[in-house]
């Protein structure tokens, strides 16, 4: 065998020689439940749980609705 042949057959020997690792499990994230009251009664509500990204999401979507409301309002006024 040439020089170039077993330099080969050595690296080919290395490499399935190393077995990859094994990729981390996803991390699951944790759930935050909340309840939600219907609005008008006492009686009915909703237990909601969701991730604390979906609800920083959701509170950030709350904070742009308001800020898009009052801009409309002011502008309405004359503001």
């Amino acid at each position: 065998m040439g020089d170039r042949t077993i330099l080969t057959t050595l690296l080919l020997l290395a490499l399935t020689g190393q077995q990859a690792e094994p990729a981390p499990a996803p991390v699951k994230e944790k759930k935050i439940c909340r309840v939600q009251e219907t609005t008008g009664s006492r009686l009915s509500a909703k237990r909601i749980c969701k991730t604390q990204a979906e609800w920083d999401e959701i509170a950030a979507n709350a904070r742009n609705d308001v800020e898009n409301a009052t801009g409309r309002l002011n502008t309405a006024s004359g503001r």
